[in-house]
């Protein structure tokens, strides 16, 4: 509708124009009550205006428009006008039908989070290696002096610019090792929730298997995160990866043995928080 009141009002502005040559003419013109029915378009084109002020905002703009229609040509301007009147109706209705409550806000932030130079949809996910400096003292999870500044100095500025950039909110910091097996006692399901928010130290979780390693050095990880200011109001998660993904993405078959300073590493993904999804079973 509104688009229709949009080329009625074109329509009656060329008219005008045509009428307005010279002063006589607009004397006539108003004295014969052209200026009301101008003003009752102009109410039923844009009934949120809210005064004379912005009625004459909104002739302003249907005037530059149709300037700009002239200078393209008068067939292809109202092509594109039509065109891009049908890309904003068909995305307020993609939102809307998504759940959106303001399709317009909505509409609204996704330009402007267009606007922040990204260079692609998805943020880049970070891997810290051994095989790139990255080290834990041997089979435990605590971080070496090195690893610590790097983190500081390097990992966190860049993670707190792509929370930026991106508006993601969930950090997820995910451990991962080799296939080489490991044996001794595990302390993890007593220690390691309380490891995680600094009431049990790092170097004091043991862990049996590559799990458990895989986890506890996601925990020190995070742990050094959260304790950054620069990453304040992110949600930074632990997730173990154990010995089953090789670099990039792809899945152990069981078959390597020895050390590989490539797979003992902490990868570092980010994503927008979500609402959570129950399928739907069928019986």
């Amino acid at each position: 509708m509104a688009e229709v009141m949009i080329l009625l009002l074109f329509v009656l502005l060329m008219a005008l124009a045509a009428a307005l040559q010279n002063r006589d003419d607009r004397i006539r013109v108003l004295d014969g009550g052209g200026a009301s029915r101008m003003v009752e378009e102009l109410q039923r084109a844009y009934p949120q205006a809210k005064s004379s002020d912005d009625y004459f905002k909104e002739l302003t703009r249907a005037i530059e428009a149709r300037r700009q229609v002239e200078e393209a040509g008068a067939k292809d301007g109202t092509k594109n006008l039509l065109a891009d009147a049908e890309v904003g109706r068909q995305v307020r209705e993609a939102a809307a039908s998504s759940g959106v409550k303001d399709p317009e806000k909505f509409v609204k932030e996704v330009v402007a989070a267009s606007t922040k130079g990204r260079k692609g949809q998805w943020p880049p996910f970070f891997s810290l290696s051994e095989a790139g400096g990255y080290f834990f003292d041997s089979g435990k999870a605590t971080l070496r002096p090195e690893f610590e500044r790097s983190l500081r100095s390097e990992v966190i500025p860049m993670l707190a610019k792509s929370v930026a950039d991106y508006d993601v909110d969930v950090i997820e910091v995910i451990g991962h090792t080799d296939e080489v097996p490991m044996s001794g006692i595990s302390n993890l399901d007593a220690a390691l929730i309380q490891a995680s928010v600094g009431r049990v130290p790092i170097g004091a979780l043991r862990s049996n298997d590559n799990a458990g390693l895989a986890m506890a050095r996601a925990v020190a990880v995070v742990q050094q995160l959260r304790a950054d200011p620069r990453l304040r109001g992110a949600v930074i998660l632990p997730l173990s990866g154990a010995q089953m993904i090789v670099p990039v993405d792809g899945v152990a078959n069981g078959s390597a043995r020895g050390s590989d300073q490539r797979r003992r590493r902490i990868e570092i993904r980010l994503r927008k928080s979500t609402q959570q999804a129950s399928p739907v079973v069928r019986r």
